[in-house]
């Protein structure tokens, strides 16, 4: 039955549609673990194919799932229905002006990166993918990066988004206009008895969930932040107007060695009231090579990376004041003062965890379930010896980074693939970790969003009431429930 739909799908005027068995075993897997096998692939042309494959599989009950780069670490790329790939046509710069962009979902962010440098023009949020991840892959995470601690995540920069919805109608959202369904959404919140401030969590990053939160901000209204961070599971982006600000004239890198992970953790808030654009935390098994030292055989030392942006001349003196303040809790590496030598460390920076990330020895590897949990800074090294005492618990190694400055750490438990009780003990790892971190007013996701392995974790964060709110935004979007299924809401 199912091919019998794809094989009417080809019917209407559309190119590029695949559905043979080795296109859609590559679009089985993503950065995942994850596999599912689509019945079908496409690479639109413009929000007209769009509309007519949203029209179709709208009247078959059939699954529309967007696709970037694939770089989604839990599986929000995958799905048995149509795949919508972005990269290979609707990858185009529209527009640049002066304090924005227009682009369509497929850019890639490296290329967009480029060439916003040469008007002296950067957009803040630089995932550890940029080099390949997609704007639209950024935006249905509510991806953030390093400097997500000066600047914010994405859905801080989006302006505008254009829209295709679940039954091929056009949308569209600003703060100043938006579609009928905006609309319906709007009026359901303004309806409830509820307090959303008090349901979310209290930490600067969070793509977990539907950003309600963002969409009443500062007595404002953003109907447009709605769609980011919700994996395509409430309408599809075919364009976005993003924010660009002017790159900084000044930048300093400072590379700080402390004697160990809670050590560096008890540094945070000191760090944070000289008010850095970074802090980027590497432990044991992701010191980077190239900073070796006499005492590098530390096993448990500590790296942090600490980042500050400026365009006055009074910039120095502050980095120096501290510089004079962190030489009694750690040791300066090295300070970076021109834009190679912050580059290159940020090069290597990459470099380091994209090879902890393969870290493993035959069937024992890193596994992602609990990686991108966020606590408020101020609790971070509390919430650190509770993992610590956790892993030491389950005797597990591990492999650590992550966000200090926002309190996001990037865990991944080293696990054995091949034992029996791999799957049920990582269940119980993350139902203890994501307990704790709901306790605590974390989330269980700051920046690589829900997918098909956190998703059902989300009553859990934010409680049956705001759970129920989502459900029905869901419906208001998307009454058939084939945006995606399986993300964000069960």
């Amino acid at each position: 039955m199912i091919e019998a739909d794809i094989s009417g799908l080809r019917n209407l005027g559309l190119s590029d549609i695949f559905s043979d068995d080795w296109t859609r075993t590559i679009y089985s897997v993503d950065a995942s673990h994850c596999t599912l096998k689509p019945s079908a692939v496409n690479f639109p042309s413009d929000e007209h194919d769009v509309q007519k494959i949203c029209e179709y599989a709208y009247a078959r009950g059939i699954p529309i799932t967007c696709r970037g780069a694939g770089t989604g670490l839990l599986g929000q790329s995958l799905s048995t229905g149509i795949i919508l790939d972005f990269t290979k046509k609707m990858n185009k710069i529209l527009e640049i002006g002066d304090d924005y962009v227009i682009v369509q979902p497929g850019v890639v962010k490296a290329v967009l990166d480029k060439e916003l440098a040469r008007r002296d023009k950067f957009i803040p949020p630089d995932p550890a993918s940029s080099n390949y991840c997609t704007i639209g892959g950024m935006l249905s995470n509510n991806s953030s990066g390093p400097h997500g601690l000066g600047y914010g995540s994405i859905i801080n920069f989006v302006q505008r988004v254009e829209l295709v919805y679940s039954d091929g109608t056009i949308g569209f959202a600003d703060q100043k206009n938006y579609d009928k369904k905006i609309c319906e959404l709007l009026k359901y919140i303004s309806s409830l008895n509820v307090d959303i401030k008090e349901h979310y969590p209290n930490v600067s990053k969070n793509s977990s969930g539907y950003r309600l939160d963002a969409v009443f901000e500062n007595n404002r209204v953003n109907p447009q932040k709605i769609f980011v961070a919700s994996e395509g599971s409430l309408g599809i982006i075919t364009s976005s107007r993003i924010s660009v600000l002017d790159i900084p004239e000044k930048k300093s890198l400072v590379i700080l060695k402390f004697e160990n992970i809670l050590q560096a953790a008890l540094a945070v808030p000191l760090i944070l009231q000289f008010r850095p654009v970074a802090m980027e935390l590497l432990d044991r098994g992701t010191v980077i090579e190239g900073w070796k030292t006499d005492d590098s055989n530390n096993r448990n030392s500590c790296l942090m990376l600490v980042e500050f942006y400026g365009n006055d001349d009074s910039f120095y003196q502050e980095v120096h004041k501290f510089e004079d303040t962190l030489r009694h809790k750690a040791k300066i590496l090295e300070s970076g003062y021109d834009q190679k030598s912050v580059d290159g460390a940020w090069r290597e920076r990459k470099n380091s965890l994209n090879s902890a990330i393969k870290k493993g020895i035959g069937s024992r590897k890193p596994v992602g379930i609990i990686e991108d949990t966020v606590v408020h800074p101020d609790i971070l090294h509390d919430y650190l010896i509770f993992l610590l005492k956790l892993l030491v618990r389950y005797d597990l190694d591990y492999v650590i980074y992550g966000h200090a400055g926002n309190g996001n750490l990037h865990l991944r438990p080293i696990v054995d693939f091949n034992s029996k009780d791999c799957r049920s003990l990582m269940d119980t790892i993350a139902e203890k970790v994501f307990r704790h971190v709901s306790k605590i007013h974390g989330s269980i996701s700051g920046e690589h969003g829900d997918g098909l392995l956190r998703t059902k974790y989300v009553p859990m964060m934010y409680g049956a009431t705001m759970y129920d709110i989502f459900k029905q935004i869901k419906l208001i979007f998307d009454n058939k429930k084939i945006m995606n299924p399986g993300k964000k809401v069960l």
